[in-house]
């Protein structure tokens, strides 16, 4: 009950929070969310629908039919969105208390009420979680752990029911369908029984040496294929069959692998600072900024290699003489090895994706806080005072991280204070001063969001995006010469994007030339043939032409694409309840 009000009330502060970074192209601009009719086809398609190259090649089509559902229920209203993520933050914590509960009984029963149940709530309350839960794209890392996590305990436990197995291999494949980072499942089990055995379902420790350990070896090697069966069957049905971002969309596009491994270097040793003092957090942009590209021989590579090589060390000469403190120092490892550039990502490195990885670093906190207290109970028996003293230091360092994670979420409520926030982490980065313009412009602040966007397009002149938003703006203020202008550059720079068309119509219209609106928006159109309001947009034009039929089919088919789309279904219901 404790672990999961921790986890609830360090989120109660996110349930208005409007949409940001990815919420509308992964949610709200994404066409196979906005109707369950799109069901089947969610299984087919790849994520990225309405995604930007970055992201191609993606399938998670577990996480994509949640936001189907959520849509469905409640449209785009950001409650019901941000109320599930945070009910699977719950279940993840609890999860994390029965598995740590599990490891430190197999190893240490006297720590076995104690060790979890610290673990937990660190990781219930930690602020490096903020991004997985109150962003609403988060919930694809809150699913892949889920389904990780769950099936390596599940698999551990099979001992105490033949149907934990199983379920064992269904979480492990839904978890790989929400995020490709599930798939290190198998390789978690493995670290699980070799360094303790008993959480791992195992009668005794791997080995060749006895008949015991044989069978162990063969149990845990056996569950292992059947795991990796699981998380890699799925990979059989993806579009594509692809692994990775296409390599034109790669951070590394063309690097060298020293440079990959150097960059890397650090961004580990980054990933481990924000475990233990995550006081300073931002988004990608923050830390692409922070880690410019590195050689593997440059001396900030390896200073970042003398912080994380010695709790990899750590972790491996432990496996033996101190199995809990192994397991969650390898899990780090293990868990962050979807997301180092191994294989191709469009990002550099991220808060949202520690989120598996800080299951193994609360195990080890949890256990190493546990450990002390009962050192100190043994220095000072009888000493309640010193007990008392040392729960209170638990519990105040605890509320500190509650505090922060309440103060971060703060940060998520709209993209105008998310992004005012990480402007002044990376004053000069064209997106994040593109996005914040966008946010600026939504809120009505034309001349902040000029200021941004010509910040963004002095560094980087050929961005298409801010030349779109740069003609929005100009569009709101009355410059429609100078907004065909922009949207033409915009046009000009990413001739397959939607986008300029369509707000080049928009224009057309103010300036009273509908017939060129029409035919901007049908251009738009066979850019991106399932957008609701690209076809709301021409059938309002349509009907103020006259131009009736073809209005009623355009009206008609926003309607099936966004049965919520509000202002598509009254046209629509005006032209059949009052034909022409």
């Amino acid at each position: 009950m404790l672990v999961g009000a921790c986890a609830a009330l360090c989120q109660v502060n996110t349930f208005w929070n409007q949409p940001v970074l990815d919420d509308g192209w992964v949610i709200f601009d994404n066409p196979l969310v906005k109707t369950l009719a799109n069901v089947p086809r969610v299984f087919l398609a790849e994520y990225n629908v309405a995604g930007a190259p970055t992201n191609a090649g993606l399938w998670r089509p577990v996480t994509t039919l949640t936001y189907a559902v959520n849509y469905a229920l409640g449209g785009a209203a950001v409650g019901g969105y941000h109320a599930v993520n945070a009910a699977l933050h719950v279940l993840a914590s609890l999860l994390v208390l029965a598995w740590a509960r599990n490891v430190v009984a197999s190893v240490d029963a006297e720590l076995a009420d104690t060790a979890p149940l610290l673990a937990a709530l660190l990781f219930a309350v930690h602020p490096a979680h903020v991004e997985a839960v109150a962003g609403m794209v988060g919930r694809a890392e809150l699913l892949a752990t889920l389904g990780a996590l769950l099936a390596v305990h599940l698999a551990g436990t099979r001992q105490r029911g033949r149907w934990r197995l199983p379920m064992a291999l269904v979480a492990a494949a839904l978890g790989v369908m929400s995020k490709e980072n599930g798939a290190v499942a198998p390789l978690l089990f493995l670290l699980v029984a070799a360094a303790a055995p008993g959480a791992a379902g195992l009668p005794g420790r791997p080995g060749l040496g006895s008949p015991a350990g044989r069978e162990a070896l063969l149990r845990g090697l056996g569950v292992a294929l059947a795991l990796t069966l699981a998380v890699g069957l799925p990979f059989l049905f993806r579009p594509g069959r692809s692994l990775g971002v296409p390599l034109q969309a790669s951070w590394f596009a063309g690097r060298p692998p020293e440079v990959v491994l150097g960059t890397m270097s650090r961004a580990l040793a980054e990933y481990l600072r924000l475990l233990v003092f995550p006081w300073e957090l931002g988004v990608d942009f923050y830390y692409a900024a922070r880690i410019p590209f590195t050689s593997a021989r440059a001396p900030e590579a390896l200073l970042a290699a003398a912080v994380w090589s010695p709790v990899l060390a750590v972790g491996l000469l432990s496996v033996r003489r101190a199995p809990v403190r192994a397991v969650g120092a390898l899990w780090i490892f293990a868990a962050l090895l979807p997301v180092l550039n191994i294989v191709p990502t469009g990002v550099l490195m991220a808060e949202r994706l520690l989120y598996l990885p800080s299951v193994g670093f609360c195990l080890w906190a949890g256990h190493g806080g546990a450990w002390a207290a009962r050192a100190a109970r043994r220095l000072f028996p009888g000493r309640r005072s010193v007990h008392l003293a040392a729960s209170a230091l638990a519990a105040l360092f605890l509320a500190a991280l509650a505090a922060r994670t309440l103060a971060r979420n703060a940060d998520w409520r709209d993209g105008a204070s998310l992004w005012r926030v990480e402007v002044a982490h990376a004053p000069l980065d064209p997106v994040v001063n593109n996005n914040l313009a966008v946010s600026l412009t939504q809120k009505g602040d034309y001349a902040g969001a000029r200021a941004r966007l010509l910040v963004a397009l002095r560094v980087a002149p050929l961005y298409p995006l801010a030349w779109v938003n740069m003609g929005i703006v100009q569009h709101r203020t009355g410059d429609l010469r100078g907004a065909l202008k922009s949207l033409a550059r915009a046009r000009e720079l990413s001739p397959s994007a939607s986008r300029p068309p369509y707000f080049t119509a928009l224009v057309l219209a103010d300036l009273g030339d509908l017939p060129g609106a029409v035919d901007a928006l049908e251009r738009s159109e066979a850019l991106a043939p399932e957008d609701a309001d690209t076809r709301f947009r021409r059938g309002s034009y349509l009907l103020r032409l006259g131009r009736l039929a073809e209005a009623k089919s355009e009206l008609a088919r926003a309607a099936a694409l966004d049965p919520w789309h509000r202002e598509a279904r009254a046209l629509l219901a005006g032209l059949t309840a009052y034909p022409p």
